[in-house]
This record gives C-alpha cells, structure tokens and sequence, in this order.
C-alpha cells in the first residue's frame, strides 16, 4: 500500500517556488501573489527551496545610530548608502566656508540617512520592494569603524573631538 503525500504548498507563477497556502508573497522571489489562482499556474523554471532573510527593523535603527550610510549598506542600498556617506564625510572633514550651517548639515545628513534607512527596512518588510541583500561596502565601513573604535579604546587615540567626526552620537553626548 502507498501512502500518497499531502501537499504543503503550490508554485509560484513568477519563479516556480513553493508558496504556503496561507502567504501573499513568494518568499524566493520577493514578488507579491495578488491574484491567489495565479498559484498553480505551470512554471518553466525548476523551483528553489531556500529560506530568504530579511532586513531586520531594530538591526537598521542601530546601524543607522552607529555610522551614517550603513543602514543603507545593510538594506542594500548602496548609491543611497555611498551618498550619504561621502556628504556626511565631506560635511565632517571638509572646510566649505559654511562654518554656521557645519552642524546643521551634520546632522541633517545623519538624521536624513536614519530616516531612510528605517523607511527603506520598513518597505522591504512589508514587501513594497525587493531587497538584493547587504552591500559589500557594509562590511568595509563596518569593519573600519570598529578599527578606529579599537584603536580609541586601546591607546586612547584618536581623541573624542576626532570621534565625533566619525560618529554623531559622540556628538551628541559631548553637547550634553
């Protein structure tokens, strides 16, 4: 006697995947299922069998806290993260005869990039867009932030003022 196998899902119509009878969404190829009869419509393509990982909300409030442009990093956005990054870098380094905006546009571009960089988690969570996974470039800021952290707490350089160029919240609470 042969035992007949229940079936847990059907394929997706964009990618071939299998999809739950209760998801909205195809977990492999991020595309949202409107039409719930499109689910067993015949797909050319051999479907894939691998658990996608998401863009956590809090991981991107602490990285957007920690280093202006990694969240946009971690959500893959690398343009964005790599344009927040260069005018955070030219605003904190550069002298461009602003002197009375400098703090201004210091923290406007850390708040901007926290902003977008929570918005953008948000968006990919609720599947309103596609995310391509972290960025190469997450690793390299991550990795030459926590240097200069490092190198800070085991020799004391660079001092705090030179910190606060790197990360705004030292900013913030040397102000206080």
């Amino acid at each position: 006697m042969g035992s007949k196998k229940e079936q847990i899902g059907r394929n997706c119509p964009f990618c071939g995947a299998v999809v739950t009878y209760d998801e909205y969404f195809c977990r492999a190829c991020h595309k949202r299922i409107i039409d719930q009869t499109q689910l067993d419509a015949p797909s050319t393509l051999a479907p894939e069998m691998y658990v996608v990982g998401l863009p956590k909300l809090y991981l991107s409030i602490l990285l957007g806290l920690a280093g202006v442009g990694l969240a946009q990093f971690y959500n893959g956005d690398t343009l964005k993260g790599l344009a927040f990054l260069c005018a955070f870098l030219f605003v904190s380094f550069g002298d461009f005869g602003g002197a009375q905006y400098h703090t201004v546009l210091f923290f406007g571009i850390w708040i901007a990039a926290m902003g977008e960089g929570i918005v953008s988690a948000w968006r990919i969570n609720t599947f309103k867009r596609t995310c391509s996974g972290k960025s190469y470039l997450f690793w390299a800021e991550f990795c030459f932030l926590a240097l200069i952290v490092l190198l800070h707490l085991a020799t004391g350089i660079p001092e705090m003022a030179y910190l606060g160029k790197f990360f705004p919240v030292v900013n913030v609470w040397m102000m206080r």
